[in-house]
């Protein structure tokens, strides 16, 4: 019951004035042209939206397109939310131009279900419906409408529609539902706005559900707008199903900030690329498609100049298949195994299209290995395109990344993980190669094993400067996944490959005593740093990593940067300051300094690190004790 109800699309095509508008009016009472242009001059000029309900109960929304030369940009936008298709052939004039190009741009755009309708029947003598039939045959001979049914009809008188009817019910009922449980895609194909609603748009839902309240992301623009409400045709509803026609009344987005082309998304789920790795087909009828050829893409609803680069050669012949890269003059919501179609530059005709193996990474030329990688990604299962993509990821990826790139649904990537022991989980949303792991991993303990033999007096590698050198584009939480086994030892913010510190040398020893005794000996008067540094022939980087262990041993304590107290001078000095507030209860700055015996400066200085330790605290003007 439930396929029965899965709502479809059926969009006609064929050759200007063969009755695609008519016939569609005949099959659902509503008349698809509404620009009063199209009323004027008797041709469809845009796409036409109507609908009905078969039989069945099955809900059919039918998409009529332009049969002009001059607008088959238009027919191209409503082919991609398609499930079926009728080819209209009048009986009066059989298969024209404009027949065989929509039949190409079907079969290259993905359609692979449908009939063809022989409209006019009534115009001509029964001997000719022989001849546009066998004509009919020849022209799908080798396509997806090969096997499919041939209707005769005439819309005007009615013959033939209850036929047509029963056949569509026919041809429909094995057609596969759309995913509605995905995040949300829809192709805008109009825009307009309503008085007192504001900006509405019009697509087919290819995937998703939308709901009003919904925050839906325009892409490519980027900007995030709010569904006021859905309609499905012409009536509100609670919520827009996969396969239907929908209308999105939206907040937050003015009439000029939308177009057709564009695509609704939920939200971080649909990237806009400039480039894509592509399998290119070229139709027998088109010339030779040089390199780096200029071309115009179709792809959803919207249209884009572009570059076409081959990867193994400099022209692609008549009929032949090859894999190359799209480089757009601009940026397209475009994925993985989305379909695209090719007109030449000029004059603008049909010559190919295909669709998208990889998008929005660029390859170079001879890049090794591209093309058997790229024959991976188009023919492969879902388990040899996920194993894939992270095996030759840079960096952990995030699952729903995965899922974004490859089309595979969560619950089977999440199957291919369990199974697969090449890939590893990191920080359970993150995957990688178990290789690719390895390999970092060594890396990264090269690195720490090389800081630690240059600066032993600290305790490990501060895990912020390792994250820079070895893993600067990480989330940190999967970093910290990657470091979270032996041999890895984390000692406060210190990583480092042994469960205790390395021992240190004499030398080292030496040097951390020197150094301490001189602020020692400095006592609330410690010498300047450089001063020490020097007197003890130190370098930099060794006189910088004593005073961290220091600090951090609570050996010396800081009062500011480049002044630091010896604990036995820092203990004394608080005992003094202690001892005259139990037997004065407040005193002032001043009269503290003179307890001390120090300099107004470092007394200030001191005081305060006093406060930081929770010793004392200041009231107004004076300091106490805390309690």
């Amino acid at each position: 019951m439930e396929n029965v109800l899965t709502p479809l699309v059926v969009g006609t095509a064929g050759h200007i004035d063969h009755g695609k508008t008519t016939l569609v009016k005949a099959l659902t009472g509503q008349d698809t042209d509404r620009l009063p242009e199209e009323k004027m001059r008797g041709i469809t000029i845009d796409l036409g939206f109507a609908h009905m309900v078969l039989p069945s109960g099955r809900p059919l929304a039918f998409v009529d397109v332009p049969g002009h030369e001059r607008f088959v940009r238009n027919m191209v936008a409503g082919v991609h939310g398609m499930d079926a298709v009728m080819l209209v052939v009048a009986a009066d004039e059989g298969v024209m131009p404009q027949t065989e190009e929509h039949l190409a741009i079907l079969r290259l755009l993905g359609v692979s279900r449908g009939l063809t309708v022989i409209t006019k029947a009534d115009l001509v003598e029964p001997d000719l419906i022989g001849v546009v039939q066998e004509m009919v045959t020849e022209a799908v001979r080798g396509t997806f409408l090969e096997a499919a049914p041939v209707v005769l009809v005439d819309a005007v008188s009615g013959r033939g529609l209850a036929e047509l009817v029963a056949t569509l019910d026919a041809v429909l009922k094995e057609a596969m539902p759309r995913d509605a449980e995905g995040p949300v895609r829809l192709p805008i194909d109009r825009v307009f706005t309503v008085k007192g609603f504001g900006t509405v748009v019009t697509g087919t839902l290819v995937r998703g559900q939308v709901a009003p309240d919904a925050s839906l992301e325009l892409v490519p623009s980027g900007h995030i707008a709010r569904v006021r409400g859905v309609q499905v045709h012409n009536r509100p509803v609670s919520r827009a199903r996969a396969g239907q026609r929908v209308a999105v009344n939206l907040v937050g987005v003015d009439r000029d900030e939308v177009r057709r082309g564009q695509v609704l998304s939920t939200p971080g789920t649909l990237n806009a690329v400039g480039v894509a790795a592509v399998a290119l087909e070229l139709l027998g009828t088109s010339p030779p498609l040089q390199d780096r050829a200029r071309v115009h893409v179709h792809a959803g609803t919207a249209e884009i100049l572009g570059r076409v680069y081959f990867f193994d050669r400099e022209e692609l012949a008549p009929g032949q298949s090859a894999y190359a890269e799209l480089r757009l003059e601009g940026e397209l919501a475009m994925e993985r195994r989305d379909r695209f179609l090719l007109r030449s530059y000029s004059p603008v005709v049909t010559i190919g299209g295909g669709v998208v193996v990889e998008a929005g990474v660029h390859h170079r030329r001879n890049e090794s290995g591209l093309l058997a990688r790229l024959e991976r990604l188009h023919h492969g299962d879902a388990a040899a395109v996920v194993k894939d993509v992270l095996l030759s990821a840079p960096w952990p990826w995030e699952l729903s990344e995965v899922a974004r790139v490859t089309q595979e649904s969560p619950h089977q990537i999440e199957a291919i993980l369990r199974d697969d022991k090449e890939l590893v989980r990191l920080h359970d949303r993150y995957a990688w190669g178990r290789r690719q792991l390895e390999a970092w991993n060594e890396q990264a303990q090269a690195v720490v094993s090389e800081y630690v033999r240059a600066r032993p007096i600290k305790p490990g590698m501060p895990v912020d400067e390792l994250k820079v050198q070895v893993a600067p584009k990480w989330p940190l939480k999967v970093f910290q996944a990657a470091l979270a086994e032996p041999p890895w030892v984390w000692d406060r913010e210190w990583v480092r490959l042994t469960p205790e510190a390395p021992p240190w040398s004499e030398a080292e020893r030496r040097d951390v005593e020197q150094v301490y005794d001189a602020i020692r000996q400095g006592g609330f008067r410690p010498p300047n740093f450089g001063d020490i540094q020097k007197a003890l022939g130190l370098s930099r980087s060794r006189f910088e990593d004593v005073m961290e262990f220091l600090v951090q041993q609570g050996r010396v304590h800081r009062l500011e940067d480049g002044v630091v107290l010896a604990d036995e001078v820092y203990e004394w000095g608080r005992q003094k300051v202690v001892e005259a507030l139990r037997s004065q209860a407040a005193l002032t700055t001043a009269e503290l300094k003179d307890v001390l015996g120090v300099s107004r400066r470092y007394a200030v200085l001191f005081l305060e690190l006093l406060d930081r330790h929770h010793v004392t605290r200041r009231v107004g003007e004076r300091r106490e004790l805390v309690p």
